[in-house]
C-alpha cells in the first residue's frame, strides 16, 4: 500500500515538475510575443495579454517579497527536486510503514506548500527590513524639510546618499515613489507604495500624506509625529522583550544547567550507594 501511495506521489512530483516547465517556457515565449506586439502596435495583440486577477495578485505577492519570478521558479523546482529525493527513500530503504507513510507526507508537505511557505516569509522580511529603516528614513527627510527642500527633492537626496545606512528594499521604493509621484497623480503613487510594500506603517504614512494634501497640513509635521510613533513602538517592544527575558533565562536554566547539577550531586551519591568502598 506504501509503495502504490510512494508511485502515485512521486508521478504526481514528476506531472508538477513537468506542469511547472511548461508554464515557465509558455510564459516566457508569450512575454516575447507580448514585447514584439508592442513595438509593432498591434492593440489586439496587447488587449489579449493583459494579466488576470489571480495573475496581477501573484505577481503584486512577489514584488512584496523582493523575487522574480525567475527565483520562484527555482524555489519550486527545489522544493520538486527536494520531495521526489525523499519519495527514493521510500523505494531504495525499508523503515517500515509507519517512517515509510511519514517521509511521504513530508514529501507531499514540501512539494505543495514549501513555495508558499518561502514567499510567505519573504514578505515578512521584507516588510521588517522596511520598517526598520523607516525612522531613520523619515529623520532625514525632516532635515531636508526643515532646510527647505521640497518633499521630491528630500527623497531624491535620501535615496541617492543615504545608502551606507539604509537598506536597499526601502531605498528602492522609495525611488519608485518618487518616480511614480511625478510622473503620475498623487493619489496613484500612494495606492501603489502601500500595495508594493505591505507594511501598516506606510499605509499610516501614505494615509496621513493624503490627508495633508485635503487639509493642508503640513508634511514635515506628520513626518515628525509619525517617526516619534515608529521610536516609541521600538521601544515598545525593546521593553517587553526585557521583561520576558527573566522568563528565558529561567527556562534555559531548567532546561539545561539544573539538570547538569542535579546530574553532578545524584551520580555520586548513586555510584556510593551501588557500590560502597570505591
Amino acid at each position: 500500500m506504501i509503495e502504490t501511495i510512494s508511485y502515485a506521489v512521486m508521478l504526481l512530483s514528476l506531472l508538477t515538475l513537468s506542469f511547472f516547465s511548461y508554464r515557465y517556457f509558455y510564459f516566457k515565449s508569450k512575454h516575447a510575443r507580448l514585447i514584439n506586439a508592442i513595438f509593432s502596435l498591434d492593440d489586439k495583440e496587447i488587449i489579449s495579454e493583459d494579466a488576470s486577477a489571480k495573475r496581477a495578485a501573484f505577481e503584486l505577492k512577489l514584488t512584496q517579497a523582493g523575487i522574480t519570478k525567475k527565483e520562484y521558479t527555482e524555489v519550486i523546482f527545489a522544493s520538486l527536486l527536494a520531495s521526489a529525493s525523499l519519495l527514493f527513500l521510500i523505494w531504495y530503504l525499508d523503515l517500515g510503514t509507519v517512517f515509510n507513510a511519514f517521509i511521504a507526507l513530508i514529501a507531499i508537505f514540501i512539494a505543495f506548500f514549501m513555495p508558499k511557505l518561502y514567499l510567505e516569509e519573504q514578505i515578512k522580511a521584507r516588510i521588517k527590513r522596511i520598517e526598520n529603516d523607516l525612522a531613520i528614513f523619515i529623520d532625514l527627510l525632516i532635515i531636508i524639510l526643515e532646510g527647505g527642500g521640497g518633499l521630491n527633492n528630500a527623497i531624491d537626496k535620501v535615496t541617492t546618499e543615504a545608502t551606507d545606512v539604509l537598506g536597499k528594499d526601502l531605498i528602492e521604493e522609495s525611488k519608485k515613489f518618487k518616480n511614480e509621484f511625478t510622473t503620475y497623480s498623487s493619489d496613484v503613487a500612494y495606492t501603489n507604495l502601500a500595495k508594493r510594500t505591505a507594511s501598516d506603517a506606510i499605509a499610516t504614512i501614505v494615509g496621513f500624506m493624503r490627508l495633508s494634501e485635503e487639509t493642508g497640513i503640513g508634511v514635515k509635521s506628520i513626518f515628525e509625529n509619525q517617526a516619534q510613533e515608529i521610536k516609541a513602538m521600538e521601544m515598545l517592544n525593546i521593553e517587553k522583550k526585557a521583561a520576558t527575558m527573566n522568563i528565558s533565562i529561567t527556562f534555559v536554566m531548567f532546561l539545561f544547567i539544573l539538570p547538569a547539577v542535579i546530574a553532578m550531586i545524584a551520580f555520586p551519591v548513586a555510584a556510593d550507594a551501588l557500590m560502597p568502598g570505591f
